[in-house]
């Protein structure tokens, strides 16, 4: 009887542990990290508008706010992505929705366009692809612009955003 509920003992230990060293399968989107690339809801388009922030000239957000940028190592003309694997996990991809599917509001609609890649329909802004920085996720976070001299908020027609002391002044003449 001993040597039975020893086994009986041992079996349920083993079950135990390895219930707790399971992994549970990884996510495209983990909810704690960031927000999902390409839409906010299932099915829903992705939407680029435009943005006016303290320090910044205008720039590209989804409809949350977050900062779209562009990438100076992509191209424009043709439209190119350079940006994958560990490269897509720090700056995923903005996608389109379903067949396609980019709400724009306050941007040029013949500057949109999309680019195939492995996770679908990458969202281009005068045919630059477009991207978020994964610790950038609420309206006015910018940490990616200017990263390593390559990454930029992207303006509405396609130029990279500016802050405010590196755009020009404008004066008035009389």
């Amino acid at each position: 009887m001993k040597k039975l509920i020893a086994l009986a003992v041992l079996t349920g230990s083993a079950l135990a542990m390895t219930a707790c060293t399971t992994t549970a399968p990884k996510t495209a989107t983990p909810a704690t990290s960031a927000p999902a690339t390409s839409t906010s809801a299932a099915g829903a388009p992705q939407t680029l508008r435009v943005a006016t922030v303290e320090g910044f000239t205008t720039f590209v957000t989804n409809a949350k706010g977050r900062t779209i940028y562009r990438f100076d190592k992509d191209t424009n003309n043709p439209a190119k992505s350079t940006c994958f694997d560990a490269c897509a996990e720090n700056w995923p991809p903005v996608l389109a929705g379903p067949n396609g599917a980019v709400d724009i509001e306050g941007v040029d609609k013949s500057l949109v366009g999309l680019l195939d890649r492995p996770e679908g329909r990458q969202v281009t802004l005068k045919g630059w692809p477009l991207y978020y920085f994964k610790t950038d996720v609420a309206l006015g976070q910018t940490a990616g612009h200017g990263r390593n001299g390559v990454w930029f908020a992207i303006a509405p027609d396609g130029t990279k955003a500016k802050k405010a002391d590196e755009a020009p002044v404008k004066s008035n003449t009389y």
